[in-house]
């Protein structure tokens, strides 16, 4: 397999990749704002390869929960792999791709973990239950952890302690969005957290769907603060990663971090009620986590 990222789609013109560009921005802003603020903190050449990785992994992750049986989700899933590859070989086939090619020229990005993400939403398409922490863990390298070392390229280092500490706070971010989503996953059958967890608190499968009601409340809710504790753990010990970074680029992953352990401070206020509504922040605390992790990150020596 060729791996090599020749300059991208040489007959786009500049005018084609600014409306790719473009057209990936509006589509963070319209989708994503827990990344999008913090996204904007790049400079922006860095700023347009992120966006173009974010559309690569929404578009991935949109067709692992689109409609379809799973053997159909996974074609389509081989399709997109297929784009991806003649991306690789400097045919993008279209303006998505253009855009991801820029990224990848820019940043001499590794393809592997483009190629491990698209195998993490292969495992989606498909009932999903997680027995054990090892198995969390497999699974968020590949939707989250991949996903870190492809944008610490994007950020720039040198400190080869950087990739791991990258995955580390990809999981951080991947077990705040499984407690987030714990009724959607649900009816999805797919079960993030590992059973030897639910077993260790004698929690009901049932009660992720339903949440802190009922005879099974105290097992879930002890079940609930053993996994945000193990989120804010990870969180924790990613702390390093920041200031390893280039230093136009810290702002973003510390701003990334700050709004999720928001969101982890969210689910515990709301008794860790993830089910009767889905747990967001509103703008102003959001933009305020952004900028307070932003001064914190890029004013220290």
């Amino acid at each position: 397999m060729n791996t090599a990222a020749p300059a991208p789609g040489r007959a786009a013109t500049a005018t084609a990749r600014r409306r790719a560009h473009r057209a990936l921005a509006r589509e963070v802003r319209r989708l994503a704002a827990n990344f999008y603020y913090p996204f904007l903190l790049l400079p922006p050449r860095r700023r347009r390869a992120i966006f173009a990785l974010y559309g690569f992994c929404r578009a991935a992750d949109d067709v692992a929960d689109g409609p379809g049986s799973a053997a159909e989700r996974r074609q389509g899933l081989e399709r997109y792999r297929q784009a991806l590859q003649a991306t690789l070989d400097g045919h993008p086939p279209g303006p998505r791709w253009l855009a991801l090619a820029d990224a990848v020229e820019a940043f001499h990005l590794d393809p592997l973990p483009l190629q491990t993400i698209i195998d993490g939403c292969a495992a989606d398409c498909a009932p999903l239950a997680v027995d054990t922490l090892q198995d969390l863990e497999r699974y968020a390298y590949q939707v989250a952890g991949a996903v870190g070392l492809l944008s610490a390229q994007i950020f720039g280092y040198r400190d080869p302690a950087v990739p791991q500490l990258a995955i580390r706070l990809g999981f951080a971010m991947q077990l705040t969005n499984v407690l987030r989503d714990l009724r959607e996953d649900a009816q999805r059958q797919r079960r993030y957290l590992p059973r030897e967890d639910l077993e260790r608190f004698r929690c009901p499968e049932a009660a992720l769907a339903t949440g802190p009601v009922g005879p099974a409340a105290p097992a879930y809710r002890a079940l609930l603060r053993f996994e945000v504790a193990r989120a804010r753990e990870s969180f924790a010990a990613a702390r390093p990663l920041i200031p390893l970074l280039d230093r136009s680029a810290r702002g973003c992953p510390a701003a990334l971090a700050a709004v999720y352990l928001a969101l982890l401070e969210r689910i515990e206020a709301r008794g860790y009620d993830v089910q009767s509504q889905r747990v967001s922040l509103p703008l102003p605390a959001k933009v305020g986590a952004v900028l307070r992790a932003y001064a914190a990150a890029t004013w220290r020596p």
